[in-house]
């Protein structure tokens, strides 16, 4: 009798009674806020966290002096002052006309440059501040060379 008893017992504890309710997944993470909606200091800390290593990766590649890109790579005397204006006055002026930039393009290293540029730079830049790249072919999109070049006056 006592072999049954201890039988049962050890029966009843391995079926372990009652489980503990399951945990409801988390919540999905919320969407990440647009560059547009962000207010001055949760753009700093993007571009710091974010943008900065993202790019510096991008044109270090391409480049191995920006190796070192910093605020001031870009936004120039904006990083100093903290006004970070951007298009910025101290990146290459660019041509203001499709037949100057094709006059440009024609210097080897312009046109290495450009290539660059759109092919990576543009499209990284637009993805990361959640904008539509412009489209030379249908003249519409949010983010071109413009958000950070100067074009001659």
């Amino acid at each position: 009798m006592r072999f049954y008893s201890v039988a049962l017992i050890t029966l009843l504890a391995a079926c372990g009674g009652s489980q503990p309710e399951a945990k409801a997944p988390p919540p999905p993470a919320p969407a990440p806020t647009a560059y547009k909606d962000m207010n001055l200091d949760q753009r700093k800390e993007f571009m710091e966290k974010v943008v900065l290593p993202e790019m510096k990766t991008t044109f270090a590649a391409f480049e191995p002096k920006f190796a070192d890109m910093n605020c001031k790579s870009c936004h120039g005397k904006g990083a100093e002052d903290g006004s970070f204006e951007m298009p910025s006055a101290e990146l290459p002026v660019l041509p203001n006309t499709p037949e100057k930039f094709a006059e440009y393009a024609k210097d080897p290293e312009h046109a290495r440059w450009s290539k660059f540029m759109v092919e990576e730079v543009e499209p990284k830049m637009a993805n990361l501040l959640q904008l539509k790249p412009f489209d030379p072919a249908t003249k519409t999109g949010e983010f071109s060379c413009m958000a950070c070049h100067t074009t001659e006056k």
